[in-house]
């Protein structure tokens, strides 16, 4: 337990960077907003699922110019002037100790080598069924966190899938993407 308890601070420390508050905005943000109200609004996250970018798998493969799984990413080459989704199933604990989970947020990391090589939409799946869908987004360049709300945090009950919609322009510009991994935050409280 206390091992989890050192990966979770590793983990929220890394966000704080990423996110350019640092050890001082974080222990600041955390002083402005009243303890009983902050767990009120935000339930602690009871589990949070990951899965790396090289499991991801391409809906039309004739639209790309090329791939390359690594180690490390999956980088992909779009064809010019078209449009393409990508998935990624989620490993999904839908009951923990009895409890239901409930999916809370989604999170991509991921980059784009130019303007011309987007991420336009992400829908988020509990099975067949569409819990979110974040349309018109347009996310190009480095996105090392990118954090999408799944909204009214419903019951998981099969499996969560993530579909990123991207679009390949039609400029003398790099189309290369490259996908790092994809996750999800499970609670077990509503929105109150």
């Amino acid at each position: 337990m206390e091992e989890q308890v050192r990966t979770n601070e590793t983990n929220r420390r890394e966000i704080l960077k990423l996110s350019g508050m640092g050890l001082l905005g974080g222990v600041a943000a955390g002083a402005l907003a009243p303890g009983k109200a902050q767990a009120a609004t935000e339930p602690a996250i009871s589990y949070a699922s990951w899965i790396h970018g090289h499991s991801m798998q391409i809906e039309y493969p004739d639209r790309i110019a090329s791939q390359w799984r690594a180690g490390f990413a999956f980088t992909i080459e779009g064809k010019p002037g078209t449009e393409n989704w990508f998935h990624f199933a989620i490993p999904t604990p839908v009951i923990i100790d009895d409890v239901r989970l409930r999916a809370d947020s989604v999170m991509l990391r991921f980059s784009t080598a130019s303007v011309d090589a987007f991420v336009r939409h992400v829908h988020i799946y509990d099975g067949e069924t569409v819990l979110a869908a974040h349309n018109d987004i347009f996310l190009s360049g480095p996105q090392p966190f990118v954090r999408l709300a799944v909204p009214g945090r419903p019951l998981m009950g099969l499996g969560l899938g993530i579909s990123i919609g991207v679009g390949f322009g039609v400029e003398a510009m790099d189309h290369h993407m490259q996908f790092i991994a994809a996750g999800c935050d499970f609670v077990i409280q509503a929105i109150a």
